[in-house]
């Protein structure tokens, strides 16, 4: 159910012609802090211990070979991220941005993802299968060798990306927009596609 909350802070840091969001209680862009090593470590320990982030804007931050599962990501910002071998298996992901974040072999199965945003992603060998995504945008996202399978795409956007040998199996695609997409080696088997978009 959605909910009205605000998002992360709108502050802007402190560091001269830079104009990347602060990070939480800090003047500062996590590009510009002085402690990005304890600021990342700090984040990390949020995802992987407490398993829950709410309102935190982190650019251009790796992360490698970490465990998110069941973590909760409430209004967030993880634009420009990239993720390498992580799981988020049973994460909750909501009102949420990863735009032009790179996702390499990645699992984010069993997903709740709803209200959020990965335009301009770019995706190799990451599987989404058995999630509940809803009114998710992945506009204008590159996606190579990478599996929707038994999930619940409803209302969301692939319009603009480049798809390739990607599957969407057994899926929902009712009212799911792929309009102007670049679509290579894609399957539909036991979806709905008649329901989607695909023209305009």
């Amino acid at each position: 159910m959605y909910y009205n909350k605000p998002m992360f802070s709108s502050r802007i840091c402190s560091e001269t012609n830079c104009h990347t969001y602060a990070l939480k209680g800090q003047d500062r862009c996590y590009q510009h802090a002085e402690n990005r090593k304890e600021v990342l470590q700090d984040i990390v320990n949020q995802l992987t211990v407490d398993r829950l982030v709410e309102d935190i804007s982190i650019l251009n931050a790796e992360f490698d070979s970490l465990d998110f599962s069941g973590t909760r990501f409430l209004s967030s910002n993880f634009a420009y991220c990239v993720f390498r071998n992580c799981r988020f298996n049973g994460a909750t992901i909501r009102d949420s941005f990863f735009d032009f974040a790179i996702f390499d072999h990645c699992l984010l199965e069993d997903c709740d993802i709803s209200f959020s945003v990965f335009a301009g992603s770019t995706m190799r060998n990451t599987s989404f299968e058995g999630s509940s995504i809803i009114r998710t945008s992945f506009m204008a996202m590159d996606s190579y060798s990478n599996s929707f399978n038994s999930s619940d795409l409803y209302l969301s956007n692939f319009s603009l990306s480049k798809l390739i040998l990607t599957s969407f199996d057994d899926c929902n695609l009712k009212r799911v927009n792929f309009r102007s997409t670049i679509n290579r080696g894609i399957t539909f088997r036991y979806s709905n596609p008649e329901e989607a978009f695909f023209k305009l």
